[in-house]
């Protein structure tokens, strides 16, 4: 599995290189990003060591003088839906984030597999209540029709399983840096105020960071 990164600047946050090495002269991208950044794990991208236990979830990062990070998820947009105007002002908007926005940002392209889970609870919901009017319908006309409409149920479900398991999303997330949590908490806040109508910024809860931290480091990972 591969994970793409795209940067705004060459130069990562110049925080998240460990001293020892700056005083080696070894050029630090090397270790942290390899020759391939788009096969670099997250953890060697990063350098992470926790996510803080507070409702912020933010990620605590290795050097302690290198402060914190913070993944944002980016809400896709159907540009190519759009009438000419309406692209034009998103990528208007999409220019003046890049010009305005913080040096140390990162775009992070993450494929995921496609999540049905609502829809299977809700029709988990409609196959149990059909199933239970089934067993008390004493009509036979009625009782045909309600396990008609439960194998529609069925292979709905049958589609939904399918769809988790054969097709990928590519998920979106801006990662930005801040030495301390006041500093990284306004460095978010001006980033969701500076999106405009190019991006749509939105936080994520610790459950939905550790699955793409887990995601984004397992590189054998296939789906």
């Amino acid at each position: 599995m591969a994970i793409n990164t795209i940067t705004k600047q060459k130069k990562i946050h110049s925080g998240l290189f460990s001293r020892k090495q700056k005083e080696n002269g070894k050029d630090p991208l090397e270790h942290y990003r390899g020759e391939k950044l788009a096969y670099t794990p997250m953890m060697n991208l990063l350098a992470y060591k926790a996510i803080t236990d507070d409702p912020e979830h933010f990620l605590a990062l290795k050097e302690k003088e290198d402060g914190y990070a913070d993944l944002l998820n980016i809400r896709g947009l159907g540009v190519g839906t759009m009438a000419q105007r309406e692209a034009n002002i998103v990528l208007d908007d999409f220019y003046y984030f890049l010009q305005a926005a913080l040096s140390d940002v990162k775009f992070i392209i993450c494929p995921f597999p496609v999540d049905t889970t609502e829809q299977k609870i809700y029709w988990g919901k409609r196959y149990n209540r059909t199933n239970i009017a089934i067993s008390q319908e004493t009509d036979p006309r009625r009782k045909h029709q309600l396990m008609t409409q439960l194998k529609y149920i069925h292979q709905t479900q049958r589609r939904n399983m399918l769809v988790e398991n054969q097709l990928i999303s590519e998920d979106f997330f801006l990662l930005l840096f801040g030495k301390t949590k006041t500093i990284l908490r306004n460095n978010r806040n001006a980033a969701m105020n500076w999106g405009g109508s190019a991006l749509f910024l939105e936080p994520l809860s610790k459950k939905r960071k550790e699955e793409v931290l887990t995601r984004i480091n397992n590189l054998n990972t296939q789906r």
